[in-house]
């Protein structure tokens, strides 16, 4: 069971970490909880997998990189050493398997401009058992934020 005080804090965590020094000790301090009270409830989430991670969320494209969602048709006796190997690369974000035509989808990103993600592409579509892969560039990023209330 979740306490009053677990979901003050997943719920916190979710809406904004503060860019300071002491972010979680500024987390605690808005719902009336100490610093270390807070990171030992995000410790514990973490360790039962319902926290994947916590991070910045960045403009890539300021940073000078480029990205796109690809999606696959993998053989299916193939599709879990094809998702392993895409998965390796660093710029890979999230590899997932779907029904359909189209059976793995994943989002790709590269420093500089489109050629990389083309040859990333290429050099994914060469994987034995794809058959099929097509590149879905962003064109206009659309950012929206989720929070899942507990």
């Amino acid at each position: 069971m979740v306490s009053r005080i677990d979901k003050l804090v997943l719920d916190a965590a979710q809406a904004e970490i503060p860019c300071l020094s002491r972010p979680f000790a500024a987390l605690g301090a808005g719902i009336g909880v100490s610093e270390a009270e807070v990171l030992r409830i995000l410790k514990a989430y973490k360790r039962k997998g319902v926290v994947r991670r916590i991070g910045g969320s960045f403009e890539t494209r300021k940073l000078g990189f480029s990205s796109t969602l690809a999606g696959m048709r993998v053989k299916p006796e193939r599709l879990a050493a094809v998702a392993g190997e895409i998965s390796k690369f660093t710029g890979v974000t999230h590899c997932y398997e779907r029904e359909g035509e189209l059976n793995l989808w994943f989002t790709l990103g590269v420093r500089g401009g489109m050629s990389g993600i083309d040859n990333k592409i290429a050099e994914f579509r060469r994987l034995p058992g794809v058959e099929k892969c097509h590149s879905f560039p962003v064109k206009k990023m659309f950012k929206i934020k989720t929070l899942f209330p507990i």
